[in-house]
């Protein structure tokens, strides 16, 4: 097989996983907690970021959806954390999230309001302001636990991990994304499909988990919102 087909495979594998997380999570939806319904619903945002990539790409530029994706996403996980897993709101996360959401909005204005984009001139900072605040949150969820050694719900603590693994490692990638851009030996499209296996991962457990919640025996009084 050759490398396009793999390409081509993982091209069409993402968006099947993403619809398949989305059936399980809307057809469970009424034995699934608000965790899951909100993982869900993760899935559904990705994959309509997907589909729009796709469709802008047919008609020409659609690196507009990478500041629109960096925004849903971190709008996203601000909420996840603030809601599901810090134990209650962080009003510190909580303004360098808003902070962040300023600066992409920002960035959208200046690269496709205000200016006329030429393809090498789009040095993006919006996915790497994205991931970084994920990881921070991520990290100070560790932090937050380790002073409450009671705490033994550790499907959080393994959806942490996953959340800070991805997040560290795409941030890792698209912290060179003009270099990758311009880069004429094609290096980067190693880069891109290294980030899109982890995409690949981070829907697959995410799809698993959903599917595994919905298997479980509920307490009626459970409405997963505890943290």
């Amino acid at each position: 097989m050759k490398f396009s087909d793999f390409s081509q495979f993982f091209s069409l594998l993402s968006p099947a996983i993403l619809l398949a997380g989305v059936i399980i999570g809307w057809s469970s939806r009424k034995s699934i907690d608000d965790l899951h319904k909100n993982l869900t619903l993760y899935l559904f945002l990705m994959l309509c970021v997907d589909a729009s990539a796709r469709i802008m790409g047919k008609l020409g530029n659609n690196f507009i959806v990478l500041l629109v994706y960096s925004l849903i996403e971190l709008c996203f996980f601000l909420h996840l954390y603030n809601r599901y897993l810090f134990k209650k709101t962080n009003k510190v996360f909580l303004g360098i999230g808003i902070i962040g959401i300023v600066y992409i909005i920002g960035e959208i204005v200046y690269f496709f309001v205000l200016n006329d984009m030429e393809f090498r001139q789009f040095q993006p900072y919006s996915k790497v302001v994205d991931n970084f605040i994920i990881v921070t949150m991520a990290l100070a969820f560790y932090l937050e636990r380790i002073n409450n050694f009671k705490d033994l719900n550790w499907n959080n603590f393994r959806l942490n991990t996953l959340f800070l693994i991805f997040f560290t490692i795409t941030l890792i990638i698209f912290l060179p994304f003009n270099f990758l851009i311009n880069e004429k030996s094609g290096i980067q499209f190693y880069f891109f499909h290294i980030n899109i296996v982890l995409i690949i991962m981070l829907y697959s457990y995410l799809t698993f988990s959903i599917w595994k919640n919905a298997r479980k025996p509920k307490n009626l009084n459970y409405k997963g919102t505890t943290k």
